[in-house]
């Protein structure tokens, strides 16, 4: 990962807001503190899924569905961007015809993104094992930082304010020395404090035992810290026991954190139907935005179809298809 798209990341021109157009006003709120952080230009991306996308007779007519579908869709898309741009963001609307954890991937990847904003929702097991949750599926399936805005968020991060407090919780897997150099790039540029945190596995472990690993771990923690950095604060470093779940999320409340970083491991079956991953959990807990990054880029494997939906240029050829007639300007 280079040094320039750990600064992209950092502070991203082109931020992609995913919406299923039903989130609290609180989530647009946020969207727009971000993108005037950083003065980027906001995508705002809405996909209506083909199960949505069918004839039906209405009072015994045959009626174009779709093209309902989309004047209701483009209509509050169009109303959400105003609110962007009167906080003088440049915001453009995207209506796409598809799964969501499909095409918004592909647009994301064809109009150079740098971040993803989405909404988190609580599906229950059925629902996560039929479909689950975008989110989740994003966090999964893109290669750059994904912002989770859960249902629990602070109101007063929906503000102008920078974060003042980053907390990132590292496993000290492979990827951990890029989310570290990402995080504090982060935490560099808005002036912020940030904490690294490691939740430590100790059943079985003896006292001495314990010491020796917690030692261990915070040398590694400030192993991991850029030399090169120059931060404001002194990073705080932690080393807690006990179940990552309930851990972070336990942390990043006692001490008010303003935004987590995580990576954005894939979880296993079980855990995705039952909604126990360590990511699941967190992003459900937290009180602030939850930035996760994928823990490793794997190659997309793009079928025809999809490659069809998006031009060399990034242009939608697969968004939906209006009636010039029934929807002016679509």
């Amino acid at each position: 990962m280079t040094q320039s798209t750990i600064v992209r990341w950092s502070a991203p021109k082109v931020i992609l807001v995913a919406t299923d157009l039903v989130e609290d006003h609180t989530f647009i709120l946020h969207a727009i503190h971000q993108a005037t952080l950083s003065r980027a230009k906001v995508l705002l991306v809405h996909a209506i899924p083909p199960f949505h996308l069918r004839k039906e007779s209405v009072y015994g007519a045959t009626c174009g569905q779709p093209s309902l579908i989309a004047r209701t869709a483009k209509a509050k898309l169009d109303e959400l961007a105003v609110e962007f741009e009167w906080e003088g963001i440049e915001c453009e609307p995207i209506l796409l015809n598809g799964l969501p954890e499909e095409q918004i991937p592909l647009l994301a990847k064809s109009r150079v993104v740098d971040r993803v904003i989405v909404a988190s929702r609580v599906a229950s097991g059925v629902e996560r094992l039929i479909g689950g949750s975008v989110a989740e599926a994003l966090i999964s399936g893109i290669e750059i930082p994904v912002c989770t805005i859960g249902r629990h968020l602070r109101p007063d991060l929906a503000s102008a304010t920078r974060p003042q407090r980053i907390l990132l919780a590292t496993s000290f897997q492979p990827e951990s020395s890029m989310l570290v150099r990402f995080a504090s790039t982060l935490a560099e540029l808005h002036h912020s404090q940030l904490t690294l945190l490691h939740v430590l596995g100790s059943t079985g472990m003896g006292e001495q035992e314990r010491e020796l690993s917690r030692f261990k771990a915070r040398h590694k923690l400030s192993g991991l810290i850029p030399k090169a950095a120059r931060h404001w604060h002194q990073p705080v470093l932690l080393v807690s026991e006990g179940d990552p779940k309930t851990v972070i999320s336990d942390v990043a409340g006692s001490s008010s954190q303003d935004l987590i970083i995580l990576g954005g491991t894939f979880p296993s079956l079980f855990s995705w139907i039952l909604g126990t991953s360590v990511v699941h959990r967190v992003i459900v807990d937290a009180k602030c935005p939850v930035i996760t990054i994928q823990s490793r880029a794997t190659e997309e494997k793009v079928s025809p179809s999809q490659r069809a939906a998006i031009a060399a240029d990034g242009t939608v050829l697969h968004s939906i298809e209006c009636n010039k007639e029934t929807v002016p300007s679509c």
